[in-house]
């Protein structure tokens, strides 16, 4: 076997850290490297010379250089470590193998065994290597497996040996006997672990300072103790019996001889608070036409109803709440924008228990809230960064989300110090940003031109609608002013120039329209028109030319050419949180109008990519959610998984409302909306139908007491042969968008909507050339390859000759749905059925889906 040592020089680099002196061995020079996943790719002896090599400051491969098949990369040298790096190994007890970040997951090894691994592309690796590990003056060899996500891979940093720190030689952990951190733990016995463990093989003496905190921030109790850290696992514990509910409990660990000192936080339990809905202390200046239904005056039932029901029970209820509040407790994160999930948690958990009340959800969200509210520092900061990164990268996009989640919580309980948490962040983002001498520029504090920090817009107008307090309001001003200097997105007046979201800063979708949604906002707090004309510039441009027929826009997380829509899996169309921000901003705009182009967009999010993006099975989430291929729905912590749930949550907030203060019945769906008019007079309006199946409506109308009042009902743009009565009498059908029924209304009159859902055919545009998808209703309907096993062939349809109908029991035991179609299609020459079900149900059993059918229509 040949194997290529590393011999040099051996230079130190002096670092200064904790007061000791400590040197490195770079590790440079080629590194050998293969994309077969082969596990013995990790033992010395494994022969790499056939490998290719790269230069350790080039380990990076791009879409072209990695293979169409297969997702791991392995990268291997061989060096030999001198006896006089002992002395460096000497001062703490221990080398580190320093690899920097990897893009993404990586698990390392060294002479076969493995030291460590990292599933986070945005960690830095420090891998420890005890004495009896080395192999001295001899060769040492480092495996490293990378799996990358996309179509690159990175090893970005230098990498070397060098004597470990004390960060990387101590880690503290903590956990209660007798007690969760998801239980209140008052009066209950129980003994608090402060594990520590030693990577070393020497002992340590220390000092262990534990202090006990209500949710108040006071102490209750205190316990010093001087300790000796043996090599491996140390278990220090602190019986403790806590008058209060909430606990948090701080370790003070110092290490002399290494002049270390590192803080550990562990938080415990919850308070349960009653409930009273806090309202803002301003109102909107510009006109509101719509007003959103009470979400706690709602019941939506029907295939709906099932989606919201399995957003709260598949994913809410299992949303790990104490790995989105770990970053919070003890920085850093795991990684840069670990801090936004647990805002967006909280909102859609909060929008989801107004609509239901459900208690286990409640105990989630007071939990949640409290231990994040406990996590804050005494200044206003509520991040996941270390004290030398903050305000670098997500960092003020985090505190975005934390206000969001935050102020989400306070007007649903009435929670102050939600309230007053959300003021600090406000003080803080206030001081440290701005145009004056000494504060920091927001551009610059995060990516995308600046858009992900100048999105805290967003949030920022909320907090000053809810606190009154104008400071807020003028740091909304100084981020629309940001907009235009030094290299600023120039959001508002590339928009009012020219009216296209492609050539808009650098396209990205979700920063942009994050952006988008806070100028809406403003507008309706200040009734300024500059805010709201570039917004609406942006949604023509958006509904015209780069709209997906289910409700999305956007492929690699950009806005692209005109008409360009490409829908496979390669071209990471859809992202869910474009999906779910395309969703608010309709909202907004819905609210201001009244118009019914709006509730178009709402109704076409909804019922095809935002409930396509959840698997109703599993909760799981597609980060990217083709029109062609599989979805790939996952069940790990991403931007995402996040934000669809939010965007599921949101749907009770329009499907029924106020039109001008008239009732108004806009999605067809089976349920209960109550609402009040006329000040007094309390309606409730009890909807029966099997929609979307079919167009067959009943609303009953049950008034407190008899009155004349408007009711207002959609009349969807799809619909067919639309024909509308009043306990059994016909009225006249004449308006293109809402139809109006003003009468006396008593208790018991019943409404009759009719209606039916034609099949339109869409064409496939410059992406799908030759192809056409099937709308039925506000449904796309598309072909599952598990739901037609038996078809191996491509297949074709004619799109103006098919035959469409209903079929039943045609699918699996625990599909979720109850809609198949049945379509004649020509394979291989052949005529033969298919089966179409609505985008929303396909995939959730792994089915490749296939919503672009090419059409053998010969003109």
């Amino acid at each position: 076997m040949k194997i290529s040592y590393f011999k040099t020089a051996l230079f130190f680099i002096l670092l200064f850290s904790s007061g000791n002196l400590f040197a490195q061995l770079p590790i440079n020079g080629k590194w050998a490297y293969s994309f077969e996943d082969d596990k013995s790719s990790a033992l010395p002896s494994f022969d790499d010379t056939k490998w290719k090599t790269k230069e350790s400051k080039d380990l990076k491969w791009e879409k072209t250089d990695l293979p169409a098949k297969g997702n791991v990369i392995w990268i291997r040298k061989t060096v030999v470590i001198p006896s006089s790096l002992k002395k460096e190994l000497d001062k703490t007890g221990a080398l580190v193998f320093y690899l920097g970040r990897i893009k993404q997951e990586d698990k390392t090894y060294f002479n076969g065994k493995l030291v460590g691994e990292t599933t986070s592309g945005d960690l830095k690796r420090f891998y420890i290597l005890n004495d009896k590990d080395i192999i001295w003056d001899k060769p040492n060899t480092f495996a490293v497996r990378i799996t990358h996500w996309g179509d690159r891979s990175t090893v970005d940093g230098e990498i070397a040996l060098m004597a470990a720190k004390p960060a990387q030689i101590f880690e503290i952990k903590a956990n209660a006997e007798g007690v969760t951190n998801k239980q209140q733990v008052n009066n209950k016995k129980t003994v608090y672990n402060a594990i520590i463990k030693n990577n070393v093989n020497r002992k340590v003496a220390a000092n262990l300072l534990t202090n006990f905190y209500d949710l108040n921030n006071k102490k209750i109790k205190t316990e010093s103790k001087n300790i000796t850290l043996k090599p491996g696992d140390n278990i220090f514990s602190i019986p403790f019996q806590s008058p209060s509910k909430f606990l948090k409990t701080q370790y003070s660990l110092s290490i002399p001889v290494y002049s270390y000192h590192k803080i550990w936080n562990a938080e415990y339990g919850y308070i349960d608070i009653s409930y009273k809905a806090a309202q803002p202390k301003l109102a909107y200046k510009a006109k509101e036409t719509f007003t959103p239904a009470l979400l706690g005056k709602q019941t939506i039932n029907g295939w709906l109803g099932q989606r919201l029901n399995a957003n709260k029970e598949q994913r809410l209820y299992k949303v790990d709440e104490t790995a989105l509040l770990a970053g919070f407790i003890n920085k850093p994160g795991a990684h840069p924008w670990i801090g936004e999930h647990v805002g967006k948690f909280l909102e859609a958990a909060c929008n989801s228990y107004q609509n239901n009340k459900d208690p286990l959800l409640k105990i989630k969200i007071d939990r949640t809230a409290q231990q994040l509210i406990a996590s804050q520092l005494n200044d206003g900061y509520l991040g996941t960064y270390d004290t030398s990164s903050q305000w670098t990268s997500w960092d003020v996009w985090s505190h975005k989300y934390d206000l969001v989640g935050l102020l989400s919580y306070y007007e649903l309980s009435g929670y102050e110090p939600a309230l007053a948490a959300s003021q600090k962040i406000g003080d803080l983002l206030s001081k440290r940003f701005g145009d004056k001498p000494g504060q920091l520029d927001i551009i610059k504090a995060g990516a995308h031109v600046g858009m992900a920090a100048t999105s805290v817009i967003d949030p920022m107008t909320d907090l000053y609608r809810f606190s009154g307090k104008k400071e807020y309001l003028d740091f909304c001003y100084y981020i629309t002013k940001s907009y235009n200097g030094k290299n600023g997105p120039r959001i508002i007046a590339t928009l009012d120039s020219i009216g296209r979201v492609d050539k808009t800063a650098n396209a990205k979708a979700y920063e942009m329209m994050s952006n988008l949604v806070g100028l809406v906002k403003l507008y309706r707090v200040t009734n300024d028109e500059q805010f709201l004309k570039p917004v609406l510039a942006a949604w023509k441009d958006i509904t015209q030319k780069r709209l997906y027929i289910t409700g999305t826009t956007s492929s690699f997380e950009h806005f692209q050419d005109d008409y360009l829509l490409p829908a496979s899996n390669k071209d990471n169309m859809g992202e869910g949180c474009v999906t779910t921000t395309w969703l608010q901003l309709n909202f907004q705009l819905l609210s201001i109008f009244g118009k019914m182009e709006y509730v178009d967009e709402l109704e076409r999010s909804v019922y095809n990519h935002l409930t396509g993006a959840e698997n109703p099975q599993t909760g799981c989430v597609s980060y990217y959610t083709p029109l062609m291929g599989t979805k790939p729905y996952r069940c790990v912590i991403t931007c995402c998984m996040s934000s669809v749930p939010r965007g599921i949550a949101m749907i009770p907030l329009f499907t029924n409302g106020k039109i001008n203060g008239s009732p108004s019945i806009l999605f067809y769906q089976p349920g209960v909306y109550k609402t009040v008019i006329n000040g007094n007079t309390s309606v409730e309006f009890t909807t029966k139908t099997t929609f979307p199946e079919n167009g067959d409506v009943t609303i009953e109308v049950n008034p407190s007491v008899s009155g004349k009042f408007e009711v207002l009902l959609r009349k969807p743009y799809w619909a067919a042969d639309y024909k509308l009565s009043v306990n059994g009498v016909s009225q006249p059908v004449t308006a293109t968008e809402t139809e109006s029924i003003n009468r006396v209304w008593k208790k018991g009159d019943k409404i009759n909507v009719n209606f039916s859902l034609p099949v339109k055919v869409l064409d496939g545009g410059i992406s799908y050339p030759g192809s056409i998808a099937f709308q039925r209703g506000p449904q796309i309907l598309v072909f599952d390859k598990m739901l037609n096993p038996n078809l191996l062939v491509e297949f074709s349809v004619q799109n103006n000759a098919f035959e469409m109908q209903q079929i039943f029991d045609a699918l699996p035991a625990k599909w979720v749905g109850t809609q198949a179609y049945q379509v004649k299609v020509v394979a291989d020459g052949k005529p033969t059925n298919i089966i179409l079900v609505p985008y929303a149900d396909a995939s959730q059993t792994g089915g490749d889906v296939t919503t672009w059918i090419k059409s053998n229509n010969l003109k």
